[in-house]
This record gives structure tokens, sequence and C-alpha cells, in this order.
């Protein structure tokens, strides 16, 4: 008999207040205590009737439709606590106050490679690889889950099909990294894993170097280079003599917007979504953008002016314009990638949000490319977000801007825009 408990679970029905005043009586902890197991048991009550004697592990292969939108579903087939201060308490524990919930530690194991590489120890990595297993309400150990979680895995058993369907994109991440690492930190001595944090830290960063894919060959060119690397831009005439003589605030107020809310996640598009080995603050240390003194000749098309002007630029440079600048394409803002509104802020978003790049090297007597009626001109529309970023590596590897161009056409605000792939964040999807 628990007459605490029992009172708390007579008084559940009124509001916070009334409940509060009925328990006065009773040290904190105390109230704590029986709220969390009236909580939990709250909570199993309404897993069964979601359930209603079906087998979770059936349920997921034959209708996962039932999963989209049920976290309580979910956690019980993956194993997870019921209520997430039980999570939250196990997840503290495990990895020593770094972190006070699960989804936290989630996110931070999928997002490792951009993260500062935090201190995770290994118990902490198995954790995720288990799904965030509820140790605490199991006579299993982590370890005991872990080797069997490996099993089924290497023999796809039901149970691990049924996992895999329901997991989020975040916990897939977070296991292949937790896969890869625990790998590395099962070979290390037992005094290497009881190092210093800042020790374990940098052993964490050799080991996710040794184990993680290389990132792609123009990032690693361009961290053995050791060199800046982006384009030279320049603002179209009309952009010019509208905000012109204000530019680096306009400017600022771009590059500070929110990313657009597309039917495909933008950030995907963005160099933040490629795999650099934990690289990632020196590349983009070493990112710049040049912007050249401009004055238009009124005599020549604009094009035409862009290209004479740019080829001038980069032969007065000479090797004083460093080596990872663009040499073959430029960038032109349009007037159309100003949020010219009394009412716009940093954030809103951009809309529309392509910039045109130019083919330095484009001859308009060349055999003429058409697709629907539109002509190539020697420049296409690119999405700003994929600037730096595989659009930038499309043109160092040589990919013509013409079949780029060919391959815009074929999007609805016809831009160019490549992602990175899912679960692959060191390769992209095709160029052209």
């Amino acid at each position: 008999m628990d007459p605490n408990l029992e009172l708390y679970r007579s008084i559940v029905h009124l509001d916070l207040r009334e409940r509060r005043k009925r328990m006065q009586h009773l040290p904190t902890s105390e109230c704590v205590r029986v709220r969390k197991i009236v909580e939990r048991e709250e909570r199993a009550q309404k897993l069964q009737e979601k359930l209603a004697g079906r087998d979770l592990v059936e349920m997921a292969l034959t209708d996962p439709s039932e999963f989209r939108g049920s976290p309580l579903l979910q956690n019980a087939l993956l194993g997870r606590a019921l209520t997430v201060p039980d999570e939250s308490a196990m997840v503290a524990r495990i990895t020593g106050k770094s972190w006070n919930n699960g989804e936290g530690l989630l996110s931070s194991m999928a997002s490792y490679d951009q993260d500062n590489e935090p201190y995770i120890p290994i118990d902490a990595w198995k954790l995720v690889y288990c799904d965030l297993y509820y140790i605490d309400g199991s006579d299993a150990t982590l370890q005991d889950i872990y080797e069997e979680r490996l099993r089924e895995e290497e023999l796809q058993t039901p149970a691990a099909q049924a996992r895999e369907i329901v997991r989020r994109d975040v916990i897939k991440l977070a296991r292949r990294n937790a896969k890869w690492m625990i790998s590395g930190l099962e070979q290390l001595l037992g005094e290497e894993r009881g190092q210093e944090i800042w020790q374990y830290k940098e052993t964490l960063r050799t080991i996710w170097k040794r184990v993680s894919p290389a990132p792609p060959a123009w990032i690693q060119h361009i961290l053995n280079a050791k060199e800046q690397w982006g384009f030279v831009y320049y603002r179209s005439r009309e952009v010019d003599r509208k905000y012109g003589h204000d530019w680096a605030s306009w400017w600022g107020r771009i590059m500070d917007s929110q990313l657009p809310s597309t039917e495909r996640n933008m950030g995907d598009a963005t160099v933040f979504s490629i795999h650099c080995q934990g690289n990632r603050s020196r590349l983009m240390y070493l990112a710049t953008e040049d912007w050249p003194t401009f004055h238009a000749n009124d005599n020549l098309a604009e094009d035409d002016d862009f290209r004479k002007r740019f080829k001038e630029y980069v032969q007065n440079k000479g090797d004083l314009l460093p080596a990872g600048i663009s040499r073959s394409t430029f960038i032109v803002i349009p007037t159309e990638l100003i949020p010219d509104s009394p009412v716009w802020d940093e954030d809103d978003e951009l809309d529309p949000y392509w910039v045109w790049a130019y083919d330095a090297d484009w001859d308009s007597s060349a055999e003429e490319t058409t697709f629907e009626g539109e002509t190539y001109q020697g420049r296409v529309k690119v999405a700003y977000y994929s600037l730096k970023s595989w659009f930038y590596a499309a043109r160092w590897e040589g990919v013509s801007l013409r079949d780029m161009w060919l391959k815009a056409q074929q999007h609805p605000d016809k831009l160019w825009i490549c992602y990175t792939k899912y679960m692959e964040e060191w390769d992209h999807e095709p160029y052209i």
C-alpha cells in the first residue's frame, strides 16, 4: 500500500493548483515520485489503447502508416521510455550530464560532423545505436541490448526491419555515426578511454577522420591548398543604381535571411549539409567573395560588358587573385533577389532566391542551344544557397554551364540547384 500514490491518483483529475494544494504537506521529492508513477501509468494505458491487443512489430511491417505522427507507438517499438523525464534522467546519467534529454543527444550525434565534435562517451554512442532504449526500466545492461541489436541487424529479424521502418531521419543518421564511432572507440586501450575531456575529444576527432568517408575532392583540395575559394560578384546595372550606395547593408540582410520554405529542405543544398570530416570551420574560413569596383559601359550590352570586365579583372589581378576563385564563372546579382520591402527583415525568407551565374568563356556565335522555346545565353539561374556548395564543385570539376542550364529548365522556377545525397553527405545528386 502506497498512501501518497493513492492520494495522487485520487486527485489527478483536478487542476494543477488544486493538486498542489492537496499535496503541499508532502516533500517535493515525494510529490515528484508519485507524479512520475502516475504519468507512466497513463502513458502505458494510452499505449495499450492504441495497440488494442496487436503486436507492434507486425503493425509496423504491415501498416507503417499507423506510426506516422505517433511518437508513442514509435518509441514503444524502439524500446524508448514511456515518459520524457525518465528518458532524460537516463541520458543525463550515461552522458555524465553533458546532455539532459534524448532528442538533444540524437541531434548532436546526427550532426556530429558539423557540431564541433562534442565529448561523447562510448556508452552514449551505444545508447543511440540502440535507439535510446530505456535500460533503466530493464534487467538487461546496455551492453546486452547493444549486442542483441547487432545480432538482430545482422540477421535482419522482423523486429530489426520494423524498427528501421519507423525511425526518423535524425535517428538513422545518429545511429550510422554511432556505428562508425563505436568501431573505433572499442579499439582504444583502457587508459585512452579514461583521458581528460580535452584529450578524449581530440581522440574522438582522430577516430572520426579515420572511420568516416573522406570529404568530396573539391573540399579536400581547398583544405590541402589552404586557399581562399569562391566567385567574383557583380551587381546588375539596376541593382547598382538602386542599392549600390548602401550595398553592404543590403547584402548583409540577404545573407542573414531565413532559408525559404520549399518542398524539399533547402538546407540540403547548402555547404552545411556536406560531410567535411570535422573541417567545416576551416572550409568556411577560407570561403570568400570578390567584389570588384565596376563602372558600367553603356555602349556595350550588359552581359558583354560583364564578360569583358571580368576577363580584364582576372588578367590584371594575376596571381593576386586567390587560386580558389573561379576563373570560368562569375556571379551577377539580379534585382529580383533584393527584398525591397519596408516590412522585410532577416526573419523573412528570400523569394525568389536565385542569382545569375555566367560562363566567362561563352561565345555567342557558338551553336545555339534551345529548350522549349528558351535559348541559352551563356548564363543560368542558380539557387543562392547552392553557390558555395555543389555549384562551385560542379564548375571546379569542369561541368558545362550549358548542360547545367538544360537541367535548370526542368525546374519549376528554371533555376539550377543540387542537393546533397541522403545518408551519403559526401556525395551529391546529379549535376546535369
